[in-house]
């Protein structure tokens, strides 16, 4: 018999998950959006089997369900939601930052249900449900939370996830929750803030323009993620405050250190520092 998997917003991420879950052969997927017409084309696209404008009825009919909206609209729809959350579900979400959905979840899921958080390494500066992908997570990192320490926590459902995130092509690492957020801020929220910093420095004053008219193909690497939706990073990156504060202080540490290179013109310790973080790109590269 299929599993039912409900999925709360058919973005960029929820969109694609439904996507590729639509081709497993055990699992049937349904769908809330709160624009009618995504459902609708969900529907169309063979994408959702059903899809609903009013997310109570994906929760009461989903034997995985899946929040996937920005974290803190994920925790205020769970508070709500959580009532009609049957005792057999399974409870995950996509969110890029945990504490604060976690909190929540802890705090009300249903006795009987369970909570595995996952966190998919997958995205585009560009989102909705337009640009959803059935092979989004092919390559990319999935990663599967553990919290053995909460009730909650189950090591089946977990497995369930890794097996999910392996037939989407993912490649699967599990991490402790606890430690989640901290990594994030470092290799996501943090460098986002930064590409933000480096575009508005380039082209934020009056020889913007001229300079971004020269800039090639590194300003255009290391700017990418600037062109994300803002309010959705806003809310990433302030659920996550204190770390990406934790991680920009570090940088700062980083900033320092060159600067101090340069003024003492110490080149040959300078060219070490560059080949070194040239043999950690490197290895990134590799995986």
């Amino acid at each position: 018999m299929k599993r039912t998997v409900g999925i709360i917003g058919l973005g960029l991420l929820g969109g694609s998950l439904a996507k590729g879950l639509a081709l497993h052969p055990d699992y049937e997927v349904i769908g809330y959006a709160r624009r009618s017409h995504i459902g609708a084309q969900a529907m169309a696209d063979g994408v959702v089997k059903a899809a609903y404008t009013e997310a109570r009825a994906v929760v009461e009919q989903a034997d995985i369900l899946v929040f996937a909206l920005p974290p803190d609209t994920n925790a205020r729809l769970f508070e709500e939601l959580a009532p009609y959350i049957q005792p057999r579900t399974l409870i995950t979400d996509v969110s890029s930052t945990k504490v604060n959905f976690a909190r929540t979840v802890k705090q009300y899921i249903p006795m009987g249900a369970h909570f595995v958080s996952i966190h998919p390494m997958a995205g585009s500066e560009k989102g909705g449900y337009a640009m959803a992908q059935a092979d989004l997570f092919k390559g990319c990192t999935w990663i599967v939370l553990t919290d053995e320490s909460e009730p909650s926590w189950s090591e089946a459902g977990a497995q369930e996830l890794v097996a999910m995130g392996e037939y989407l092509g993912g490649r699967v690492e599990q991490i402790a929750m606890k430690d989640h957020d901290g990594f994030m801020a470092t290799v996501s929220h943090m460098p986002h803030t930064v590409a933000a910093m480096i575009a508005t420095l380039a082209g934020g004053d009056a020889h913007g323009a001229l300079r971004l008219r020269l800039a090639a193909g590194g300003f255009r690497d290391i700017t990418r993620v600037a062109g994300g939706n803002p309010a959705m990073w806003r809310e990433i990156i302030t659920s996550n405050r204190q770390e990406v504060v934790r991680a920009l202080s570090q940088l700062e540490e980083q900033i320092l250190h060159i600067k101090n290179l340069l003024l003492t013109s110490d080149d040959d310790t300078l060219e070490t520092y560059l080949k070194i973080a040239k043999t950690i790109r490197d290895d990134f590269s590799h995986l």
